[in-house]
């Protein structure tokens, strides 16, 4: 028959206080996951009270043996204090130097430094604004391996770890040194501790801003192009500059976010990208900036917004400013290639068009499936693949005998000049290989992007 859990539970604590030195949070801790509602330190003196209280009534009742032992170890490995002034009235000898054998380092409870560490904290987020933080805890291993050592030979089902303790027992005195909630899944901040070396580290995670982009010059790519000779040290084909352009779209809105919310770097993600020589109008192209360790969180999106629309001298715009997320930002590179896109094209051919001749091109490409190899530009930097692309649509508009102007609406992530161009074949069907002329694209516009982000 399984015995009554209360004396399984005295039994047990007997037990393991006949070999290990415990304090009352440590002790407690092996039952952490029964009667949760009260803390480890609290359920480690109620089982030496009860232990205590018992062995002093069998003192009183004759049992002396059973009731000396008891005590013994509970003023002794326990560090009970009402069972060592019980001690000392019935004159039963015990050692008072005893350390506990699971969260005792250098002489020290790991749980005695809690307050400093929380002083570290406040002085660490002085400069921060943060609404929330979380505390991470790196644990000295021989407490882990000792704790895992009791927790086999006691067969001790509802035992906690030092470091979960520990780390919930930070939070609530760093709670109430800075009176900030503690935040699970997104905090602002997270401290680290480190029991090993006594130290504290302060992440501040980052933030995210959402927003829509116009490029209004030519000449600019999205990310920073670096010399392809020197790769960005400096040469004489980049005049030392390192650079293949001076400037980028992720650098006009990135630094200056990164500046004006204090942070120490910058990442930016966008729903795809247009080539260099290529605008980006209509309403422009979602991205967002995530910027690293910032100081600022709630930052005024409008000053900000104008601040890059300043600095950019009227070469880039953006608009549409708003806090954000990772998860949009993963958002928006995943589905660059599923959102629709509008572009607007003027096209020379080698010789002049006839208005059916355009008028065939629309039917056969408009709401069709065509086949694009990595285009001959890009395959230095691109897997060699065929992509299947759908085109919606395609209107085209005869100007002069030898120019055409051209609009299209496709799926992200479709090479606009190697459909006007064929690509040596590369991209089937194409306008060229439709009206059997050469076709080179003279200039393009991103007119619209239609993102579900």
């Amino acid at each position: 028959m399984t015995a009554p859990i209360q004396s399984n539970l005295l039994d047990t604590s007997i037990k393991m206080l006949e070999q290990y030195t415990l304090c009352d949070r440590c002790l407690g801790r092996q039952f952490a996951w029964l009667s949760t509602d009260t803390s480890n330190s609290n359920r480690g003196f109620s089982l030496k009270l009860t232990l205590s209280m018992m062995a002093d009534d069998d003192l009183k009742s004759g049992d002396h043996d059973r009731g000396e032992r008891v005590i013994g170890l509970l003023a002794s490995h326990g560090q009970f204090g009402p069972a060592q002034i019980i001690a000392e009235k019935n004159g039963i000898d015990y050692d008072k130097g005893g350390n506990c054998h699971l969260c005792t380092i250098e002489g020290q409870s790991v749980f005695n430094r809690i307050q400093d560490i929380s002083q570290r904290a406040v002085v660490l987020a002085k400069e921060v604004e943060f609404d929330n933080f979380l505390v991470g805890t790196i644990p000295v291993p021989i407490l882990d391996e000792r704790q895992d050592e009791i927790r086999a030979k006691f067969s001790l089902l509802h035992a906690e770890i030092v470091k979960s303790d520990f780390s919930r027992e930070l939070g609530k005195s760093i709670y109430e040194a800075i009176k900030k909630d503690v935040e699970f899944e997104r905090p602002h901040l997270v401290f680290l501790y480190d029991m090993v070396k006594d130290e504290l580290k302060m992440q501040i995670n980052p933030v995210f801003i959402y927003g829509r982009y116009q490029k209004l010059v030519r000449g600019i790519p999205q990310s920073r192009w670096d010399c392809k000779e020197c790769k960005g040290k400096g040469c004489e084909e980049c005049n030392g500059t390192g650079r293949r352009y001076p400037d980028s779209i992720s650098e006009y809105v990135g630094t200056v976010a990164q500046q004006f919310l204090k942070g120490t770097r910058f990442k930016f993600h966008a729903a795809g990208r247009e080539d260099v020589d290529v605008l980006m109008l209509g309403d422009g192209r979602p991205f967002v900036v995530e910027i690293s360790e910032p100081q600022i969180r709630t930052p005024d999106l409008l000053s900000l917004e104008k601040r890059i629309n300043k600095e950019s001298k009227k070469r880039i715009k953006v608009g549409h400013l708003k806090m954000s997320d990772r998860e949009q930002s993963q958002k928006l590179k995943e589905n660059a290639s599923k959102n629709i896109k509008e572009y607007s094209a003027m096209i020379v051919t080698e010789d002049p068009t006839e208005i059916d001749q355009l008028r065939r091109v629309e039917a056969e490409l408009s709401g069709k499936e065509i086949a694009q190899r990595t285009p001959i530009r890009v395959a230095h930097r691109r897997s060699d693949l065929v992509r299947k692309k759908m085109v919606y649509e395609v209107r085209l508009k005869k100007k002069k005998s030898n120019s055409i102007e051209a609009f299209f609406k496709v799926q992200g992530g479709t090479y606009v000049k190697e459909l006007i161009s064929g690509d040596d074949g590369r991209t089937e069907p194409s306008i060229a290989s439709i009206l059997g002329v050469s076709c080179v694209c003279k200039k393009l516009d991103v007119t619209a992007v239609y993102s579900s982000v």
